[in-house]
């Protein structure tokens, strides 16, 4: 086990992960996507209350991930007026690329943004070696579920408890990369 998280933590003094800014139309809309900074942490924190009220992450966990930058990637997607719409984040080692977090504004959901973000991590796992794929979701967020399974992700263990606000249940998801 300890080697495994080593293996987060420790990618032979690689430089950061790099993310050129893009220009992307979904379904008619269109988006700014670019490296998370530190200056969006509020508007993150935000959109965890409004869709995770019961568990969000806190301003220390997304200070803590975004200074990962040899391993781990935060991207967000932005309207035309600034207006954060998603992000994702993913860990990524030689092996295997993890999806930390993410997060599609209400407003913003139903239109094919957490899909665009979850290929886009996809297809850089990909690029980087890596052979699988894994996250964690909760059991009873079918909806995500039903995207991750369209992705061509597997279901997993079950880890009991693993929310521990409300002692929730979580599904290890994995998609083979190879």
């Amino acid at each position: 086990m300890l080697r495994k998280f080593r293996s987060w933590f420790d990618r032979g003094g690689e430089d950061d992960l790099l993310f050129e800014p893009q220009v992307v139309t979904i379904k008619t809309r269109v988006y700014h996507l670019r490296k998370m900074s530190t200056d969006d942490i509020d508007a993150a924190l935000d959109l965890e209350r409004r869709i995770y009220a019961e568990t969000p992450w806190d301003r220390v966990a997304f200070i803590s991930e975004l200074r990962k930058t040899a391993h781990s990637l935060y991207v967000v997607a932005e309207t035309e007026d600034g207006q954060l719409a998603a992000y994702v984040g993913c860990w990524f080692s030689k092996d295997e690329a993890h999806i930390t977090n993410i997060a599609v504004s209400p407003v913003f959901q139903h239109q094919g943004l957490g899909r665009f973000l979850m290929q886009e991590m996809i297809d850089r796992a990909i690029a980087s070696g890596a052979t699988k794929m894994t996250l964690e979701v909760r059991t009873d967020n079918v909806v995500a579920q039903a995207l991750y399974h369209a992705l061509g992700f597997k279901d997993g263990k079950i880890k009991k408890g693993y929310y521990v606000a409300h002692h929730e249940d979580a599904m290890d998801m994995w998609l083979p990369l190879n």
